[in-house]
C-alpha cells in the first residue's frame, strides 16, 4: 500500500512574514506549485469525527487522493493513490472517490463506504518550498471563497528535532506564533463556503 509517515508543523503568517519569507529565501526567482485540493466528507462528518481528513489534489499535470489519519499530535499517516489529472478532474466533476485502490481499502478499515462521500469544498494553493535545518519548509498562499491566508509548513524526519528547529526557526525570523487549525477547518469557517449549511466551532470540532 502507498503510505507514508508526514511529521509536520504549521504556524499562520500575517503578508508582512509571508513576503519577508519570499525576499528572505529568493523564492520569487523560483516557480511555485500550484495545486487545488478538493474536499470529502459523509453528510455527517464521520471523517472529522477520526480526525482524519481525505481530499483530491490536482496539480497542473497529475493528481491524487490522499487520506491522512492520525498518529500522535503533528505526525499522520498518509494514504495515496496517484492519478492522472483527467482521472483527477474527472472524479471531481462526479462528486465521488475512487471505489477501490489504496485509500478506498482503507476506507473500508475505517467503517466508511465511498458511495457515502460528497464533496464539501475545496481551496487553491500557491507553494513554494526550501531546504531547513533538519527538514523541508513549505510557504503557502491559499484562497477559499473570498478568502486569502498564509502558512508556514515544516516537513522533519523527527518530531523532536523538527519542533525545535521549527521555533528556532520562527524566532530567528521574528514570526509570532500563531496555531494553524488544518486548511479544511480553515476553509469551512467562512458562510460563503460552498457547503455553507456546514460550519466550523471554535474549537476546530464541525458541527
Amino acid at each position: 500500500m502507498s503510505q507514508n509517515i508526514e511529521k509536520e508543523f504549521k504556524n499562520l503568517l500575517n503578508k508582512e512574514e509571508y513576503e519577508a519569507l519570499l525576499t528572505a529565501f529568493n523564492l520569487e526567482a523560483t516557480e511555485p506549485i500550484k495545486q487545488t485540493n478538493v474536499y470529502f466528507d459523509t453528510p455527517d462528518f464521520k471523517l472529522k469525527g477520526l480526525n482524519s481528513g481525505l481530499r483530491i489534489r490536482m496539480y497542473e499535470d497529475k493528481g491524487e487522493i490522499t487520506l491522512k489519519t492520525p498518529i500522535q499530535e503533528n505526525e499522520k499517516l498518509e494514504t495515496n493513490d496517484d492519478l492522472t489529472l483527467d482521472e483527477a478532474k474527472a472524479l471531481v466533476d462526479s462528486h465521488r472517490i475512487k471505489a477501490s485502490g489504496n485509500v478506498a481499502d482503507k476506507l473500508k478499515e475505517l467503517g466508511i463506504a465511498t458511495e457515502d462521500l460528497r464533496i464539501i469544498g475545496q481551496l487553491s494553493t500557491i507553494r513554494y518550498d526550501f531546504p531547513g535545518d533538519k527538514g523541508t519548509y513549505f510557504l503557502d498562499k491559499s484562497s477559499y471563497q473570498d478568502q486569502m491566508d498564509y502558512e508556514l509548513e515544516f516537513e522533519s524526519e523527527s518530531l523532536e528535532e523538527g519542533a525545535l528547529a521549527f521555533q528556532i526557526f520562527l524566532k530567528l525570523h521574528d514570526i509570532k506564533v500563531r496555531k494553524a487549525k488544518q486548511k479544511i477547518e480553515r476553509m469551512l469557517a467562512y458562510p460563503n463556503s460552498t457547503t455553507h449549511q456546514y460550519s466550523v466551532t471554535d474549537n476546530g470540532s464541525y458541527r
